[in-house]
């Protein structure tokens, strides 16, 4: 519901650096979100045969679950949510950065306490999940990484935009500012913040965020985040 666009912002190993995307298959990531909702998430993406990370066809997993809160008419409503999602992915990288465009059905199971009957998302529901993400190499120091993301059932929405500066080329170490809106019918919010990214491994990257969430019909609060991936 909410996360499926997030989970897949942990996509973000480096063409360049220590680790070259056609040396590997795939990637797997996870990675947690605390702030105005708390959510986590886990998945990978495998290329199928004849392809490379980063070059022609593969496949996504991925699973989620959180809370979050909204109020309607007034009312406080809880809700809390878990689902997967599962994708085909084409990928296309190069020394412009990497693109992938992916295509797949998801299914969230949403409770919401109290029952919101306007809400058509609480209970089981599928929906076909469409998303764009990538990055773009600036120049050999800045880089513009996006992310969009469209239920086109329910009508779920995410884009995220985030702009970083290498720091330390051997570590492939980033910092840099980052900006999200998302929301289906009964929701939405918009973020802003910084991250800071690094290898600690030749295979492995995490990143750390934090910022404030402006949510609708809630005073703004801060989050923090944290994400990892790791090629294989």
């Amino acid at each position: 519901m909410r996360l499926y666009g997030l989970a897949a912002c942990a996509l973000a190993w480096s063409v360049g650096g220590t680790a070259q995307a056609q040396d590997y298959r795939g990637v797997a990531f996870a990675g947690a979100s605390l702030g105005q909702g708390n959510s986590a998430y886990v998945g990978a993406v495998a290329s199928l045969p004849g392809a490379s990370l980063g070059r022609g066809l593969a496949v996504r997993g991925t699973a989620i679950a959180g809370n979050y809160r909204y109020a309607e008419n007034g009312t406080s409503i809880r809700g809390r949510y878990r689902g997967g999602e599962a994708a085909l992915v084409y990928q296309l990288s190069g020394n412009f950065g990497w693109s992938n465009l992916s295509v797949g059905p998801r299914v969230t199971k949403t409770s919401l306490s109290p029952a919101d009957p306007k809400n058509e998302l609480q209970g089981t529901r599928w929906d076909l999940g469409l998303q764009a993400d990538g990055a773009f190499n600036l120049d050999p120091q800045w880089r513009l990484t996006y992310l969009g993301s469209f239920g086109v059932k329910h009508g779920a929405y995410l884009a995220r935009a985030a702009v970083g500066r290498l720091v330390n080329r051997e570590k492939q170490t980033r910092i840099g500012v980052e900006g999200t809106i998302q929301g289906d019918p009964a929701y939405n919010s918009r973020s802003a913040g910084v991250f800071a990214s690094t290898q600690i491994a030749k295979a492995t990257e995490i990143q750390l965020s934090a910022g404030i969430r402006d949510q609708e019909a809630r005073k703004p609060g801060a989050y923090v985040g944290f994400g990892g991936s790791f090629l294989f």
